[in-house]
């Protein structure tokens, strides 16, 4: 991988390794080597926050996560890991899922065309390998580049979109590639038919007249507050053969998540979002999904980090009992 060029991403190296990595995953210095049901891929990005109305810092979420510990931090030599047990449910869960740590993608300073590529690139070569891929950013500008190397080998794929923001502007003081248009840019990929936004509660009117044109399925956070997750999710996001999902964790109350680019009030308890999320995984085959908006430059108590750490290992423990033995070890189903 260290010396592998593609078409719009420039020469030179697309990853640089980590120096701790994501849950004691071993490092994976060769994705054209790679065999993992769960490849990591960290963006340290955050070129696409609006300096200086919003504050920046998210380019260090990647380095926190990896450096939070949850029950999920130990594995085998192969990448097998062995699980974490969980008394609420008297299970293990992920037991044997096999992880990776493919590094981060390196950001080329004041180039975004050049940077986004890499980031497509990068995710494009870890999904070829069969891997399911999760995106650690940076803003939320890192979900359109990391959903669009993941989506593009398929016929047909919803977007599930989770954020207290719609993310749908066309342009935002003259970008079309911030992080308050990255829905709006993975709307319009060719591969792209569904797309939902859960949890929204701060929404300007032009993306609210835009979404409703569009088509775009959305509930707000107070729908998820009176009707339950479970059942928001049933109605908002359709059943669809596969689906790439993005997480903003400023949906979480910003209580929860201070050290969040822009923490809003009045948001999920960590509890409404996971039961969120184990609800999505029912809705179709997950074949990658980010997590963004962690600012451990903001997070001096790494609540925010470990909250954002915790929240990719339930995801995945949703996903992955829902999987049988056989189909985890093939990983995710062919393109088409």
């Amino acid at each position: 991988m260290s010396t592998t060029e593609t078409e719009g991403a420039g020469r030179g190296p697309l990853l640089g390794p980590p120096s701790r990595t994501f849950f004691g995953a071993p490092a994976c210095s060769d994705v054209g080597a790679l065999q993992a049901d769960v490849a990591f891929l960290g963006i340290p990005y955050d070129q696409g926050t609006t300096v200086p109305l919003v504050r920046s810092g998210a380019y260090s979420g990647p380095r926190a996560v990896r450096e939070t510990y949850t029950h999920l931090s130990r594995t085998a030599a192969d990448g097998a890991s062995e699980g974490w047990f969980d008394i609420e449910d008297e299970r293990m869960h992920l037991e044997g899922v096999r992880l990776a740590d493919c590094g981060d993608v390196i950001i080329s300073g004041g180039d975004t065309p050049l940077t986004l590529a890499r980031i497509t690139a990068a995710a494009r070569q870890i999904a070829e390998r069969g891997s399911l891929v999760v995106g650690v950013g940076g803003d939320h500008s890192i979900s359109f580049p990391v959903g669009r190397g993941v989506m593009e080998r398929y016929e047909r794929v919803d977007v599930v979109h989770i954020d207290a923001h719609a993310d749908f502007r066309d342009e935002w003081l003259g970008s079309r590639y911030s992080h308050g248009s990255n829905l709006r840019r993975l709307s319009e990929l060719p591969f792209v038919d569904g797309v939902s936004a859960l949890g929204l509660r701060m929404v300007d009117r032009v993306s609210y007249e835009d979404m409703r044109r569009e088509g775009v399925a959305w509930a707000t956070t107070r729908h998820i507050l009176e009707d339950g997750p479970a059942a928001v999710v049933e109605r908002v996001v359709r059943p669809a053969r596969y689906l790439y999902v993005s997480i903003d964790i400023d949906v979480l109350d910003g209580g929860l998540v201070p050290a969040t680019t822009l923490p809003e009030p009045g948001g999920l308890s960590y509890r409404q979002l996971r039961d969120l999320l184990q609800a999505v995984a029912t809705r179709g085959q997950i074949v990658g999904f980010d997590i963004v908006e962690t600012s451990a430059v903001h997070d001096p108590g790494i609540l925010t980090s470990r909250i954002t750490s915790w929240l990719i290992v339930h995801f995945l423990s949703a996903i992955f009992d829902r999987r049988d033995v056989a189909g985890r070890a093939s990983g995710p189903p062919p393109a088409g």
